[in-house]
């Protein structure tokens, strides 16, 4: 892998160029309305103080793999912009540097209650220390607000090339794409931040149950929360289908349980006949 400089990999001669590169716009799914409810219900600080701290573990952690890598990053609010120039003949590599970073953020944030939508897309981009600039940037931010209906990253059309292009460098699901990227029901690719949860041991793979668990709660708490909310319950609901299949596909596992699941009838919208009033 060649050598670059932190900050100036969209620089040529000191002066600002475009780099093919992977760009991803992050946010926190209702967050503009959970901050207005919770200046109704005095819980504002409260609020704060839970955002604050993950959110600030979590872009401390973004930083370091800044820092050790290519990978650009932003922040505002419960923004997050991160980006991967490219380095290599067909960015395979650069795919799987930005998803394990977009995966272990989703996946934490996720954990503490805070549900994650984005998009990922590759195309021409600028970052430096003041500003982002470039279709890439455009593309993630349209995938973002148009396409990521519920709390997932999906992939832009492009990308989704790239994975069916890496894919075929490997025999069955031996490659890394299988795990980490699912298909949905339309069609398009989204990150699978609950592969998080298979851990690599020296023994070879393990089920972290805890985790799965407390994702479990996590959701069941926002489908009783948003149970009067149609447009939010139904996002809740896709995101439980979404944790059951992955259960599904860790059954084998040691230490899983069918009670890491989310009973059904939680996720089912309910329906009452008229009342005479």
């Amino acid at each position: 892998m060649p050598t670059h400089h932190a900050k100036d990999d969209y620089l040529e001669n000191g002066q600002p160029v475009h780099r093919l590169s992977y760009c991803a716009f992050l946010d926190v799914l209702g967050f503009s309305a959970r901050i207005r409810a919770s200046y109704k219900d005095k819980t504002a600080n409260k609020l704060l103080r839970q955002f604050h701290a993950i959110f600030e573990r979590r872009i401390n952690r973004l930083k370091s793999e800044v820092d050790e890598s290519l990978l650009y990053f932003k922040s505002f609010s419960d923004n997050v912009l991160l980006a991967h120039p490219r380095f290599s003949h067909d960015m395979e590599s650069e795919f799987g540097f930005i998803l394990w970073s977009i995966s272990e953020y989703q996946f934490e944030m996720a954990l503490q209650g805070f549900f994650i939508r984005g998009g990922l897309s590759v195309g021409n981009l600028f970052v430096d220390d003041n500003s982002v600039y470039g279709e890439a940037l455009i593309d993630a931010y349209e995938l973002e607000s148009k396409v990521a209906v519920n709390p997932i990253v999906v992939l832009c059309d492009n990308t989704m090339k790239f994975v069916d292009h890496h894919i075929g460098y490997y025999y069955g699901e031996s490659s890394p794409q299988v795990r980490h990227v699912l298909v949905n029901a339309d069609g398009r690719y989204f990150i699978n931040y609950l592969s998080e949860c298979i851990l690599e041991t020296d023994d070879g793979e393990e089920l972290h149950a805890d985790s799965l668990h407390k994702h479990k709660e996590q959701i069941e708490l926002a489908l009783s929360l948003y149970a009067d909310q149609a447009a939010v319950f139904a996002k809740f609901s896709w995101l439980s289908a979404y944790h059951n299949y992955f259960c599904e596909s860790v059954s084998s596992y040691p230490g899983y349980s069918d009670a890491l699941k989310i009973d059904s009838e939680l996720a089912t919208v309910k329906f009452k006949t008229l009342v005479k009033k």
